[in-house]
Formats: structure tokens, sequence, C-alpha cells
């Protein structure tokens, strides 16, 4: 592809914002190193990323010569808002997303069964909020396939949606956003987490009312390329099984290893409505260990057929297991080492998710608007 003066340009702008967005705060003798672009040409499109209320000074530290003190640049945090959606099977959550890829929670809903009653409630909410906000992006996490050339839910098979076009529902005036809830629990590891930095290989395992992952190779997240990558939930880990998946076949990883597996295999009683609150009151019974040291072995058996086939240097596991202890990753990491392939786990890393309150999930699509919002700069 041929470039030209403008476009080169536009490609310019757009990098120096990602690295500022990456390494902030830093000053503009450090944008030129990093790039190699003329400290001329980084001033002039640091000018522009003021002006449209991108990036702003933020003090200055040390001298890079006699008597001059180096200016910091930051991203302007509440520059850009989006509206961000959690899809739960049971419950959604939602809130605020900022341009430094933070999440402020709003609330939450039970999903509602039909896709268009679903929607509805996505448009109250953002009408609610625009009443007093600028809202620039709505951004969903989908426990699904999202086609996002189509913005096109493919499957959510613990939904029942199946081939739902995002825009025939929800028509709004900003660009709507969506991906796999997997998928963007790995871009809010690799924006937020320390030892994600360097990490090329990664994959992110939800676990809920089903089982997620998402796939990050070579530094980028691995989609494929009809959007269907990382669905290991649905990978078959017992032929026998007489079990049949919500996608339809049998002997699926997620049978065995959901907070449905568990909830079944309780033989106390349960308080709660729905999957997530019968899940939360079994972690708290003191008899609960035996069924969660099994769900742990359960999801080892999946981690280890991951770990031999993309010798990923970090599996992280969210959702509703990620406070389970200490003892429960222990587990895991033992059945792993002892089944996988033993170079494959020399440089493995097994470890919950860094986020609490607010989901790995929530805050990926944050990230993922924001990361749109800088590949639409001119």
């Amino acid at each position: 592809m041929k470039y030209n003066s403008p476009w080169i340009k536009v490609l310019n702008k757009r990098n120096v914002l990602k690295i500022v967005h990456e390494n902030r705060p830093l000053s503009r003798s450090e944008i030129s190193e990093i790039t190699g672009l003329t400290p001329s040409s980084v001033t002039r499109i640091t000018k522009e990323l003021i002006e449209e209320g991108f990036v702003q000074e933020v003090g200055s530290e040390g001298k890079n010569s006699p008597g001059r003190r180096r200016i910091l640049l930051d991203i302007k945090s509440d520059a850009f808002i989006s509206l961000v959606f959690d899809v739960g099977v049971n419950v959604t959550t939602y809130g605020l997303g900022y341009f430094d890829g933070t999440v402020t929670l709003g609330g939450s809903f039970e999903t509602p069964k039909a896709p268009e009653k679903f929607f509805e409630k996505v448009k109250e909410i953002f009408d609610r909020y625009s009443a007093t906000k600028k809202i620039n992006r709505v951004s969903l996490s989908v426990p699904g396939m999202v086609d996002m050339e189509e913005n096109r839910i493919l499957m959510a098979p613990n939904l029942g949606w199946r081939d739902v076009v995002i825009n025939d529902f929800l028509k709004l005036d900003i660009p709507i956003l969506a991906d796999n809830e997997a998928n963007l629990s790995v871009l809010a590891e690799k924006y937020h987490s320390e030892d994600m930095k360097d990490v090329k290989e990664a994959v992110f395992i939800v676990i809920r009312e089903g089982v997620g992952t998402g796939v990050l190779i070579d530094g980028k997240l691995y989609r494929g390329p009809t959007y269907t990558a990382g669905e290991a939930g649905h990978m078959t880990v017992d032929m026998r099984s007489d079990k049949r998946c919500h996608c339809s076949n049998r002997g699926c990883w997620e049978l065995f290893a959901s907070i449905n597996w568990a909830i079944q295999h309780y033989e106390g009683k349960l308080e709660g409505k729905n999957a997530i609150e019968k899940f939360a009151s079994l972690k708290k019974k003191q008899d609960s260990r035996k069924v969660l040291e099994k769900l742990a072995e359960n999801i080892a058996i999946g981690v280890v057929n991951i770990v031999n086939i993309l010798n990923p240097q970090i599996v992280i596991l969210g959702g509703e297991v990620q406070d389970l202890g200490e003892y429960f990753y222990r587990i895991i990491e033992e059945e792993v080492k002892r089944r996988a392939l033993k170079d494959a786990t020399k440089e493995l890393k097994i470890r919950p998710s860094i986020f609490g309150t607010v989901s790995s999930n929530l805050v990926g699509a944050a990230v993922l608007a924001v990361e749109n919002i800088i590949e639409n700069v001119t």
C-alpha cells in the first residue's frame, strides 16, 4: 500500500497518541526518541492533540539542557467517555469508561432473554446518561462470538442468541462496538497489568455459566478470520459424554469447568435466583471445598490442552473463580505441570485476574472504545 503525505501525517498522529497512552507521562523528546520523528514533527502533532482535547501538559521533570526542564504530556482521562456493558447470561452490568481505560460502575439489570428487549434497555440507559454527559462510544462485552466487521453476534450459546445484528436493534449516532468477553479481558490485562507489558503470548479464561478464552499471540489479540478463535470452552474433553452443551455438541469443556458444574455437584442447599448468586452462596459454604477442588481439576484439564497447543507465558483466570484463593490455583498449577508438556510449562505463570469489583471484561470494553477512538483520529 502506497501512503501519501497527508495519510502519513494521520498515521504519525495516531502513533504518537498511542505512545502517550501506553507510556504516560512522557516528554516530547522521549516521543521523538521512541518514534524516530523529528522534534518539530512531534511538537506539531502534540500541539494538535492538545488543541483537540486528547492530551494535556501535566508538569515537568529533570533537565535535558542547561536551564530547561522537560514538559510531560499525559492523556485527558475524561476527554472521551464510553458507555460500557458486561452482558451476563443472567445479569448485565454497565458503567462509564474513560480515556485512560478505567471504569466507574453505574448499575446492573437482569439480562432479557430476547435481544430486542435487551437493546431496548441499553437504549434507555444510553438516553439517561446522554442527558448530562457526552457519550462517544457504546461498547459491549458479549458471552459469545462476535463478527466485529458486521457488528453481528454470531452465537452466544448460553443466552440463546444467534445471528444478532446489533445495529438492527440499537440505532445511535455514535459508534457501537462489541467483542467477546474473554477477548476484552485480555485487552484489559494487557493494558493495566505490569506483568503483561512485555508478554507476547497469553490466554485469559473466563469462568462463568460458560467458559470463554481470549488469546494473545505475538502481542496481539487473535480473533481468527471468522471471529471464532478462542472458543476453548467448546473443545471436547469427554468423547463418551451424553451431556449436551448449549453449542449442540457433547462433552464440551465448559460442561465440566463452568460454575454450573459446581452448582449441580454440590449436595447441599444453595441460595440465589440464578447461577451467579448460587455459586456465590456455594463459595461461602464450609462443606464446599471438595466440589471446588474437583472444579479446579476440571479447569486444569482444559488449561493443559491450551498450554500444549499455544505455549503461553501467562494463563489468567477470571469470572466467578478469581477470588477462590491460593489453594484453588495451586491445584490447577500442580495438575497442569503434571499433565502438560514439561517444556511448555517452564516459563508458565497461572494467576487470577487483577480485576475485582469492576470485571475484566467491563474494563476491556472501555479499552476497546479507547482503541477505536485512537484508530479514528484524523
